[in-house]
């Protein structure tokens, strides 16, 4: 008796729940705004699971990476980050050669710190003096300290990637500028080259301004890091980052090892097709 009421049940519902859908189809939007949102919620919920157990992990020797340097199945050459303070003090500078010192423990090649108004190229010796005074102190154990530069695109006239180059990592500040300004003016060149017949018309191509930019330009990141509260690319450079992996983590605007080594799992994790 109970099954024959349950499936008579079932049809009726469903025959009242389309009658009211019918007379009010904003219940329908409203419903599956309600979903969404409960999605969304145990997804943020998700990515902040984590974080709950490193968000305090701060290391304060390369001995200490050791252990989350052999699940990383991979780790890109080329680190992206985005500048996470407005205000450029003398802490957040510190917090950045930190940063320097964690990437090329971990293998880094390149790192890339992105500012967008440009400020933080005004403190390149600064932030020299303090990465070399976190790499003594923190890579203390090492036989041989690494050699870390600070550059920035304005600051050099060849090629980021130069076979001269013996940096054992560099860093690249970039801003605004160095991203559709460079573009412009790139195409600007090419074109005067090719009215006064310094190249062929056939040569011009994505190849050829795509080694154009890169003479002044950072080299492509494999993986771009966001601090922001928000995901915003803010004027970064965009001919470089059409095949970068975007890590962001919400509501954490705060610069922390959490979100470094989170962002690192990420890349080590992602199936790059490059749109095949």
């Amino acid at each position: 008796m109970v099954s024959t009421e349950i499936f008579l049940f079932i049809p009726l519902l469903l025959i009242g729940l389309v009658i009211i859908f019918y007379r009010r189809p904003d219940l329908i939007y409203n419903l599956l705004l309600v979903i969404l949102h409960f999605m969304y919620s145990l997804y943020k919920l998700y990515l902040s699971i984590p974080l709950l157990f490193l968000r305090n992990r701060t290391p304060t020797c390369a001995s200490q990476l050791s252990g989350d340097i052999k699940y990383l199945d991979k780790i890109p050459k080329h680190l992206a980050v985005m500048f996470w303070s407005d205000d450029i003090q003398e802490e957040r500078l510190i917090e950045a050669a930190q940063l320097c010192c964690w990437a090329w423990c971990f293998g880094v090649k390149t790192v890339s710190i992105y500012e967008p108004e440009g400020h933080l190229k005004e403190y390149i010796q600064l932030l020299q003096y303090h990465i070399n005074s976190v790499s003594r102190e923190f890579i203390s154990l090492e036989k041989i300290l690494p050699t870390i530069q600070v550059t920035s695109p304005s600051s050099i006239s060849s090629p980021i990637e130069n076979e001269t180059n013996q940096s054992d990592l560099l860093v690249n500040l970039i801003s605004r500028s160095d991203g559709r300004a460079r573009i412009v003016e790139t195409t600007k060149s090419l074109t005067k080259d090719v009215i006064q017949e310094k190249i062929k018309y056939d040569d011009v191509n994505i190849q050829e301004l795509d080694r154009r930019l890169k003479i002044f330009q950072i080299p492509e990141p494999q993986l771009l890091i966001s601090f922001s509260s928000r995901i915003d690319l803010d004027g970064f450079p965009p001919w470089q980052i059409h095949l970068t992996e975007i890590f962001h983590v919400p509501d954490n605007p705060n610069f922390s090892y959490s979100i470094f080594l989170q962002g690192l799992r990420k890349y080590s994790k992602c199936n790059q097709r490059f749109g095949k």
